[in-house]
């Protein structure tokens, strides 16, 4: 078998922002949140590769107090917000297992590979903004015959080190 590597997105978490912020106290809870959050839903397609989405039957991130899911699913998503404190933003949550389960899906259904940097315009809409707040890069390396527990001793006990950027 040949080596290789891969390299991807492991899990990541994105906050969205209204673009518009002239509304009322009330507003956000009742009108603007889930407007947003219908209008990610959309752009992402998310509910044409999912079933269940209704309020969250997983925990919700620490913080906000309303939460959506695909409810029964096998893994993590979740979109989240608080309903006093519109400054938080709307908490969008991809575990691993359900950012490579909506790319297996999307390609299966739209025919076309995504990709974090796709998935991002995918989304783009003018009802808000978004960033990422955290993302874990994955790096997979395949028939390399590398013992992990061989390799995290050797990192810990310093003959090992990892380097980032230009050395």
């Amino acid at each position: 078998m040949e080596k290789h590597i891969e390299v991807g997105v492991d899990q990541f978490t994105m906050v969205l922002q209204p673009t518009n912020k002239n509304f009322n106290f009330d507003d956000w809870r009742s009108i603007i949140a889930p407007q947003i959050i219908e209008e990610f839903i959309h752009q992402s397609k998310m509910t044409q590769l999912f079933n269940g989405f209704d309020k969250a039957d997983v925990r919700i991130p620490d913080g906000y107090n309303i939460g959506y899911s695909f409810n029964n699913s096998p893994f993590y998503f979740c979109i989240a917000y608080h309903e006093a404190f519109y400054k938080m933003g709307i908490i969008v949550k991809f575990s691993a297992y359900s950012w490579e389960e909506y790319r297996k899906r999307y390609e299966l259904m739209f025919n076309t590979s995504i990709h974090i940097h796709t998935f991002f315009r995918l989304i783009e809409s003018d009802m808000y903004d978004y960033r990422l707040s955290r993302i874990d890069p994955c790096v997979d390396f395949f028939n390399y015959n590398i013992n992990i527990a061989q390799l995290k001793r050797s990192l810990e006990a310093g003959r090992t080190e990892i380097r980032y950027g230009k050395y």
